[in-house]
């Protein structure tokens, strides 16, 4: 059995994880003041994150008497596994937080609520979200979900190291042409530092990869989510440029892994990442800055997810109305999640002062600004099959073989091709 942490009261967030993941098997049933309705909350931020969404829902028993939530986190590996065991054995988690993209299977499997009527009763104001976020929560005409944020990566950079090279923090790369400049600024020959981060066996190059074949205007699945599209010249141009920043410009380091590793150490000036770091090298003691995604190409793009809440089918209407309750005082109180280091999905609250003066703002606004070129990780039903991160996948495999200059672009994307249709073709 894999581990798991259930959360306790936030005092003692600390010893739970210094317990190393060290208790198994489901959470103990919610207890509740008399009277109070009992829900269970679960998701996979097993980092610095997990314990904002932790103190959400204490302050939320704080303010209010009626409800109170028994919150849980699993590694997402075990997450998806024991919520649909749990569903099967008729005693799911109340709430869930995920990926917006993961939304489809769990559709499919009949373990959720459509949140249509919910969302009204609860006053929820789903034209509050971004129209990307939005789209993706629908399915079959009806709504699964509530996105909590929408994450686009975005460029870190080192402020010493670039000011070292010559070159003016205050005015980050935008364009193709001023990103290699810097890259190449900032890349010694010794090969004891390189300009940018470019990791051939991480997700971290898939997602920018994802942002680059929407700025050259490829293709990879369509549409419809049935046909596998990414043996596409433009799409392999893309593809084509990562591994170009390793060989040919060499303003990369080869066969890297770490790529965060290799940010805080230094031995990399830049970084395409997400905000979920900020925090992190924040606490690492680095002099650091953000700002959008150069455009590498001919148009804005970048890849971005979205933490999303679903509720699990209960088919007990009072425990839905506590739920939905709660994912509404969590999305009126995302400031606090902000300050995790994620973008609220709510337009209100990035539009309120508090979020425009708190203090991850100046590292958050590059990452905010790419919401209306974001393109998320397609939502169907074979995406955590296809997009899986961790797992030899014909996409795994495929781009990271381009990245070890193993295979051609061409040849990867064919191959690449051939293995995700297999998929999409499964019954």
């Amino acid at each position: 059995m894999k581990a798991f942490v259930q959360i306790r009261p936030l005092m003692l967030w600390v010893l739970v994880l210094s317990l190393g993941f060290l208790m198994f098997g489901f959470p103990s049933a919610p207890s509740s003041a008399a009277g109070a309705i009992a829900i269970t909350y679960w998701h996979g931020l097993t980092g610095p994150d997990g314990k904002y969404l932790t103190a959400m829902a204490e302050q939320f028993d704080k303010e209010q008497g009626n409800i109170r939530v028994t919150a849980s986190v699993y590694p997402w590996d075990v997450f998806f596994d024991k919520w649909v065991a749990a569903a099967a054995a008729g005693n799911p988690p109340d709430l869930v937080t995920y990926h917006i993209n993961e939304m489809p299977q769990y559709q499919e499997k009949g373990i959720l609520v459509p949140l249509d009527d919910l969302v009204k009763q609860a006053g929820i104001d789903m034209s509050a979200f971004p129209e990307v976020a939005r789209q993706a929560a629908y399915r079959h005409d009806k709504l699964w979900g509530v996105p909590l944020d929408i994450h686009p990566i975005a460029l870190y950079y080192n402020v010493a190291l670039v000011t070292a090279a010559g070159l003016d923090p205050n005015k980050p790369p935008t364009t193709r042409d001023e990103f290699l400049t810097w890259a190449k600024k900032l890349t010694k020959p010794d090969g004891s530092q390189y300009g940018v981060a470019m990791p051939a066996t991480n997700v971290d190059a898939f997602r920018v990869w994802w942002g680059w074949i929407f700025q050259n205007g490829g293709k990879f699945i369509s549409a419809d989510g049935k046909t596998a599209e990414m043996d596409d010249p433009k799409t392999a141009e893309a593809l084509q440029f990562a591994a170009d920043l390793i060989y040919k410009y060499k303003v990369a380091p080869p066969g890297e892994s770490d790529p965060d590793a290799d940010f805080k150490s230094q031995k990399v000036a830049m970084e395409f990442q997400g905000p979920w770091w900020i925090t992190g090298y924040q606490d690492a003691g680095l002099n650091f800055r953000t700002a959008p995604q150069p455009v590498i190409f001919g148009k804005p793009g970048v890849w971005a997810s979205d933490h999303f809440f679903s509720l699990s089918q209960t088919k007990d209407a009072q425990r839905q109305m506590a739920t939905i309750k709660f994912v509404k005082w969590l999305e009126d109180h995302a400031l606090l999640w902000s300050q995790a280091g994620q973008v609220p999905a709510n337009e209100k609250v990035r539009a309120s002062e508090a979020y425009k003066t708190s203090k991850l703002f100046p590292f958050l606004k590059g990452f905010e600004a790419q919401i209306p070129y974001a393109h998320l990780t397609p939502s169907i039903v074979q995406s955590t099959e296809i997009f899986a991160e961790n797992v030899q996948t014909p996409l795994v495999v495929n781009y990271q073989a381009v990245l070890l200059n193993k295979k051609s672009a061409e040849q990867a994307l064919k191959d690449m091709k051939q293995g995700i249709q297999s998929v999409l073709n499964r019954p």
